[in-house]
């Protein structure tokens, strides 16, 4: 009885294992075939052209390097009078200046300024996302920023200026 127990046992089992494995073939070949959509999307949609009138598109280089020369706190704020639009009143410049040179001092200079998403908006302006990095930030701070054309040169809005020191001078 033994025997004929094992026996139907593996024959049990074979069976089994051989419905398994067709259930499985079948299921393979009546499954549809799906392209991954995801890799062929581009990361970044391109940015919209100008207006009729309106500048060309800054790079992201011009506008990390008005940040940075902006959040630069070995340049008093006089000289950067003609990086922003409609220049820095003395007393928001010696604000940031203090504040500058106190960030400095706390360890968060080298600052790196990634502009991305750079978009027009009405006006001679556009709008970018600028992601703060530095040896204090435990990630990237992330601050939507207008520029303003002046004349060819591409310069902070002033509220966008202010909001930009703020972040290059919070301790974290």
């Amino acid at each position: 009885m033994t025997t004929k127990l094992f026996a139907t046992g593996v024959a049990a089992i074979a069976t089994i294992g051989a419905a398994a494995a067709g259930a499985t073939s079948l299921s393979v070949a009546l499954a549809p075939q799906v392209t991954p959509v995801v890799l062929s999307a581009p990361l970044d949609p391109p940015p919209a052209p100008p207006e009729p009138g309106q500048p060309p598109l800054p790079s992201p280089e011009q506008l990390s390097d008005v940040c940075n020369r902006v959040t630069d706190p070995g340049v008093s704020y006089d000289t950067k009078v003609g990086l922003v639009e409609n220049g820095i009143a003395p007393a928001e410049g010696h604000v940031a200046d203090h504040d500058l040179r106190k960030a400095f001092r706390n360890g968060n200079f080298p600052e790196q300024f990634a502009v991305s998403n750079i978009q027009p908006i009405p006006g001679n302006g556009v709008k970018a996302d600028v992601a703060i990095t530095g040896p204090k930030f435990a990630g990237p701070v992330d601050k939507t920023l207008v520029f303003i054309d002046q004349g060819g040169t591409w310069v902070l809005q002033h509220d966008a200026a202010l909001a930009l020191v703020q972040a290059a001078t919070a301790t974290n």
